[in-house]
């Protein structure tokens, strides 16, 4: 693989070589599934175990909790918002589905396809600080909403939304909560205990895990149904044989994130607001969002005024600095930003730059001087 400066750790982060070292045993010598009441499977309980309680810790929830291992966090937001038409929709007409127009492809899709089945699904726009309030919900809502979908925060632009008043008017109005917590689960100080939610979904490649992992945790006392059908693995809320070595590297990523959450928090955002400050500076028509409030640590969206952020994009993987302008689970940053009140032609010339604990300070050097220089030639293409 070619070696650059990678800044696209929302999408996915570097796999932990440790993480990737604890699922090597299940590929070759545990190589049994859980479920089987022999000594293959029950030799693989107590290794499964010690990955669930690594788990567990990271979010803050407690042992009633219920987590579902899943294979990605778009099959875990699938799952919660099923789980919510089944167990709200079908038993008491409420059918109203909320979520917001900055939220990703999972929730967004899963929405539309429980409308073929007489659910009003709705996306509410942010405020002009790209967030979504309660205030903002509360004009949305209706007697006959039964869950709002959301995203803590988001992995593009770094904007966090105030999830504790959005929880109080939930359960003010007897609504179930979903929040996607992918982009600050490791990198913003929360418990799962303490926050009054229903359901809490991730994905497991921000985290510095394995693709192909992800997991959703169902607060005590809130009904889940299974979203794959076949069996009664995982308490019959995930029929089939899932991937202990995934599991393993996702226990032990859960570990790491957890014991680097204070560096994300100081020296990995001391990196983000050198790398935002020095484009600035080298670059001034550069124009940064977001940096006046608080945001998740290692996320920064620069605009380059002038400059498409396609040939920007395009520009600066020649030269081996690897960003984002959204795409695949994302939408794209421009839409992003032009719904939270940014001029089209602005938001157009939008980067999107995501550390990770493994960035460090040379790379931050170097990309600063690649970033401007590659806007400046770009720039500087366009006038002639």
């Amino acid at each position: 693989m070619a070696h650059g400066i990678y800044l696209d750790n929302s999408t996915t982060a570097k796999p932990s070589l440790h993480a990737v070292s604890k699922m090597m045993p299940f590929l070759n010598e545990y190589w049994g599934t859980p479920s089987v009441p022999h000594r293959l499977g029950n030799e693989i309980l107590p290794l499964a175990a010690e990955s669930y309680k690594s788990i567990y810790h990271l979010i803050g929830a407690r042992d009633i909790d219920t987590f579902v291992f899943t294979s990605s966090g778009a099959e875990a937001v699938n799952q919660a918002i099923e789980s919510a038409y089944f167990n709200v929709t079908r038993l008491t007409g409420k059918n109203q589905f909320l979520t917001s127009l900055l939220d990703e492809a999972p929730s967004i899709m899963a929405l539309e396809r429980i409308e073929q089945f007489d659910c009003v699904c709705q996306q509410v726009l942010p405020n002009k600080d790209g967030k979504i309030t309660a205030e903002i919900l509360s004009k949305s809502i209706s007697p006959r909403t039964a869950l709002i979908s959301l995203s803590w925060a988001n992995g593009l632009t770094g904007t966090i939304n105030p999830i504790a008043e959005i929880a109080s008017l939930c359960k003010q109005r007897g609504i179930l909560l979903h929040l996607d917590v992918t982009h600050v689960l490791g990198k913003h100080y929360f418990e799962m205990a303490d926050t009054d939610a229903h359901f809490f979904s991730f994905n497991g490649g921000p985290l510095h895990a394995p693709n192909g992992c992800g997991g959703l945790f169902v607060k005590a006392g809130t009904a889940c149904s299974p979203f794959i059908l076949g069996g009664n693995e995982q308490a019959g809320l995930r029929a089939g044989s899932f991937s202990m070595g995934h599991l393993a590297a996702l226990g032990h990523a859960a570990k790491e994130a957890e014991d680097s959450r204070d560096l994300l928090c100081t020296e990995v955002a001391r990196l983000r607001d050198k790398l935002e400050m020095a484009i600035v500076a080298h670059y001034p028509e550069a124009v940064p969002f977001y940096s006046n409030q608080e945001r998740l640590p290692h996320c920064v969206t620069i605009a380059f005024p002038g400059i498409s952020n396609e040939a920007m994009l395009y520009y600066l993987n020649r030269r081996g600095v690897y960003a984002s302008i959204g795409g695949g689970n994302f939408q794209l940053l421009s839409q992003l930003l032009v719904r939270s009140k940014v001029p089209d032609a602005l938001a157009q010339t939008a980067i999107s730059f995501s550390l990770s604990r493994e960035t460090n300070e040379d790379e931050i050097d170097r990309a600063v001087f690649l970033i401007t220089d590659s806007a400046k030639q770009l720039r500087q293409n366009w006038r002639e």
